[in-house]
């Protein structure tokens, strides 16, 4: 203890200060790095094409940029991007309050799934992931159109609908791969029948290798609803 608070005293306060430079040295390199480490922090952006058609099929502006709820950034553009364009970050963006942040599908607590779409694309996105899990009774119930249903009615409903999906479910995935890949790049028209109608349809050098190549939707005050698939 002597020489700790007596005549050691000096020797000890300069180990002190000495340790105390080299602490804050450190702390000093640390935050820095974790400085430079946030502000080089990249967002994920989506880039997807829309052509004028389509763009004056759903009622949308041509380019368009919104937030996913994930926190992604999501462009729509009449404007092909290049390879390299294409992954370059863009840190600009801001939410855009006119796009409300909803989860597509969400799952409330009893286990309850409720789908939300409001354009043909996440009507495929949907129908996609139901397929793939064969969840046809949620598609029936929540994708499906009223109008489709009625016009199923003399087949068998529901039944059918079921019965339809299982039998075709191969080629039916590959339509909606097919769908979802390319209505990025054009390779899809989207055109409009009416004011609550509107027909997707792969084009003329893809449908020789598909079995469905149209997939009708139909816009209604719940959202986004699937027509039928032909």
């Amino acid at each position: 203890m002597e020489s700790a608070w007596g005549g050691g005293a000096y020797p000890s306060h300069k180990s002190m200060n000495m340790k105390f430079s080299l602490f804050l040295f450190r702390f000093v390199i640390v935050s820095g790095a974790n400085i430079i480490q946030c502000g080089c922090a990249q967002e994920r952006t989506e880039y997807h094409y829309r052509s004028q058609s389509e763009a004056d099929s759903i009622r949308r502006p041509v380019d368009e940029t919104y937030i996913k709820p994930d926190g992604t950034k999501v462009i729509y553009s009449s404007k092909r991007r290049d390879k390299d364009e294409a992954h370059a970050s863009d840190t600009s963006a801001q939410i855009d309050p006119a796009q409300p942040m909803i989860d597509l599908r969400e799952k409330k607590a009893n286990g309850d799934v409720v789908l939300q779409a409001t354009f043909p694309e996440q009507v495929v996105d949907h129908m996609l992931e139901c397929v793939r899990n064969e969840e046809y009774d949620l598609m029936w119930n929540q994708l499906v159109s009223t109008q489709a249903k009625k016009d199923l009615e003399p087949r068998g409903g529901m039944k059918y609908f079921k019965t339809f999906c299982e039998t075709n479910r191969k080629e039916v995935m590959a339509t909606l791969n097919c769908m979802k890949i390319n209505m990025k790049n054009g390779h899809v028209t989207i055109r409009k029948r009416d004011d609550t109608h509107l027909t997707a349809q792969l084009d003329s050098s893809l449908r020789r290798s598909y079995r469905f190549t149209v997939i009708d939707f139909e816009a209604t005050p719940t959202g986004m609803k699937l027509g039928s698939i032909r």
